[in-house]
C-alpha cells in the first residue's frame, strides 16, 4: 500500500474486528467457521493485511452480526467530505421570489423608482379597471 493513512486505517480496522470478536467471546476458529473463511485469513484481517478480499471482510462482519456496517461506510449521509463538497456546489445566490424576475429589485417598478412610487402605481391601476389591458388570469 502506498498511503500511510490507509495502512493505519486497516490496522485500526483489524484491531476493531479483534475487539468485536473477543467481546462476543468467539474463538478464532469459531468466527472463521461462522464466516466461512480460514483461520489464517481471519488472522490476516485482524492484522490489517491489505491483501484480504473485501468479500472476506463482509463475511466476518455478517458473522459478527453487523452486515450493514460495510454498506454504511460511505453512504451519502455519513460522507462528511462529500456533503461539504455538495454544499460548496450549491449556488450562493438564488432568485428573489418577491420580484418575479431575476436581477430586478423587489419594488417591481421602473428603474430609479422608489418602492412607494411603485405602490402608488399599483393602487391606481387597481382602482381603475378600465386602465388595465390584456388578459387576466
Amino acid at each position: 500500500m502506498s498511503s500511510l493513512r490507509a495502512m493505519r486505517s486497516l490496522t485500526g480496522l483489524g484491531q476493531n474486528l479483534r475487539r468485536a470478536r473477543l467481546a462476543r467471546r468467539f474463538s478464532m476458529a469459531e468466527l472463521a467457521m461462522r464466516a466461512g473463511i480460514s483461520e489464517r485469513t481471519l488472522t490476516r484481517l485482524e492484522k490489517g493485511d491489505p491483501g484480504v478480499g473485501i468479500g472476506n471482510l463482509a463475511s466476518v462482519l455478517a458473522a459478527l452480526g453487523s452486515p450493514a456496517v460495510l454498506a454504511d461506510l460511505m453512504s451519502p449521509e455519513n460522507d462528511a467530505v462529500g456533503l461539504a463538497r455538495a454544499l460548496e456546489a450549491v449556488p450562493r445566490r438564488g432568485r428573489s421570489f418577491s420580484s418575479g424576475k431575476p436581477g430586478q429589485p423587489a419594488n417591481s417598478g421602473k428603474p430609479g423608482q422608489t418602492s412607494g412610487e411603485a405602490g402608488e402605481q399599483k393602487d391606481s391601476a387597481q382602482s381603475k379597471p378600465s386602465a388595465r389591458k390584456g388578459i387576466a388570469f
